[in-house]
């Protein structure tokens, strides 16, 4: 009997070894902000991680419109670097389109500032969600295929948020997922100007939002 207690716990030993080295790094290092508090509770990692989460950001959504001025061949073949998940699967679906299509004449290049928060934290850490603030907008139309920029034109700020996955395989942040773009009332740099929910996922559609 001795025998089979001190197999099982060898077993289970074995698994929780096992299951600590999948974990990333700062898994163990998050702390609960709001905690107890209904819908506002979330989980937050180091700063050390999310300036990692940040930079990982600036590096692919500045890619994204600099790509679009490369060869097809180069987008495809760099997108994984930068993206995953539904959303690089988007994009891989407008390049096919574009590689079996017409490609367009005219492409818009979106130049801006960006202030990023970023907030909850999956429980595993290795996902997150990144809060852009874009303010001075221009949006550049440039010839497909001569590059020579034909117009440019100014927008209004606007915030978009974006779902982070870490790769482990590539050790860095990609964007997973475009989640929605907050109404106007929304600032990064300070309280809105009303109160806003930020949910991880949006609620189920129903009636005409289907």
């Amino acid at each position: 009997m001795i025998w089979i207690f001190l197999f099982a716990f060898l077993i289970v030993v074995g698994i929780m070894s096992f299951s600590g080295q999948r974990q990333v790094p700062w898994a163990r290092k998050l702390r609960r902000i709001n905690a107890g508090v209904a819908r506002r509770a979330e989980w937050m990692a180091p700063e050390s991680t999310v300036d990692a989460v940040r930079a990982d950001y600036l590096r692919a959504i500045h890619w994204l419109p600099e790509s679009m001025l490369h060869s097809w061949s180069e987008q495809w073949t760099s997108a994984p670097d930068y993206l995953s998940g539904s959303f690089l699967k988007r994009y891989q679906e407008i390049l096919k389109h574009h590689r079996t299509g017409y490609p367009p004449r005219y492409i818009g290049v979106l130049q801006c500032a960006h202030h990023i928060q970023v907030r909850h934290f999956s429980d595993d850490g290795e996902r997150c969600l990144v809060i852009d603030h874009q303010s001075q907008q221009r949006m550049m139309t440039c010839d497909y295929w001569t590059q020579v920029p034909v117009n440019s034109q100014h927008l209004e700020d606007t915030t978009v948020v974006y779902e982070m996955r870490y790769d482990r395989q590539s050790a860095r942040w990609k964007i997973d997922r475009y989640v929605q773009q907050l109404p106007a009332g929304w600032t990064a740099t300070g309280p809105p100007a009303r109160r806003l929910r930020l949910f991880s996922g949006l609620p189920p559609v129903s009636g005409r939002d289907q």
